[in-house]
């Protein structure tokens, strides 16, 4: 059987370590950091997540109960839903990883929000280039695209400073918090070709 075929066969080699950043899958009691930094950082999520409609569904529990449902997808290899500790720290300061998950194709989604407190230190562009690296290396992806909303011009930095190609523009395609409507931006990368440099390693 090819590991395509049941994806959880195949291997994921974890943690991802750079320079300032330990990224690992979430683990029983990562509830409570998980709950705060959402509701530092609430402003912002509700302005460009669609899941961030109410503060009132994430508390300390219920974000427990979703970093447990969290885990299982990824011991299935349904979804890599990850968590960036700042090394210095120990702080978690940034949720990425990777959705949209196509074995066969070879190809996924990724994303990222950082916590308000860490905002503005380089942490979305240094995980993000982590998880290219790790994309087109660990996990053997062939695509990796990454969406933002118009207006989102974070993101856009981001998005822009890593080399993602445009792939054009969804009109309305984005339904934000409060039913609030906005185009989605497309863009992708095939390979590493021309990341900035950073030193990145994972458990083999």
């Amino acid at each position: 059987m090819k590991a395509e075929d049941n994806p959880v066969l195949i291997d994921v080699p974890m943690p991802i370590r750079t320079p300032r950043l330990l990224i690992r899958p979430p683990q029983p009691g990562d509830g409570v950091a998980t709950a705060s930094a959402v509701s530092e950082t609430w402003e912002d999520l509700h302005r460009w997540m669609a899941w961030a409609e109410s503060l009132d569904n994430h508390s300390a529990e219920q974000m427990e109960i979703r970093t447990r449902q969290i885990m299982a997808k990824f011991v299935l290899r349904e979804e890599f839903n990850l968590l960036g500790v700042e090394i210095a720290s120990g702080q978690p300061v940034i949720r990425c990883g990777f959705h949209g998950v196509d074995w066969k194709a070879r190809q996924c989604e990724t994303g990222f929000w950082v916590r308000k407190s860490a905002q503005g230190c380089g942490f979305a562009t240094e995980s993000t280039n982590a998880l290219l690296r790790y994309a087109f290396g660990a996990l053997g992806m062939r695509r990796v695209g990454i969406t933002h909303s118009s207006g989102n011009e974070a993101s856009r930095r981001v998005v822009e400073k890593l080399g993602f190609a445009p792939e054009g523009i969804q009109r309305a395609a984005n339904l934000l918090p409060g039913g609030r409507i906005a185009d989605r931006h497309l863009y992708a990368r095939f390979d590493t070709a021309g990341l900035p440099p950073l030193d990145v390693q994972w458990d083999t």
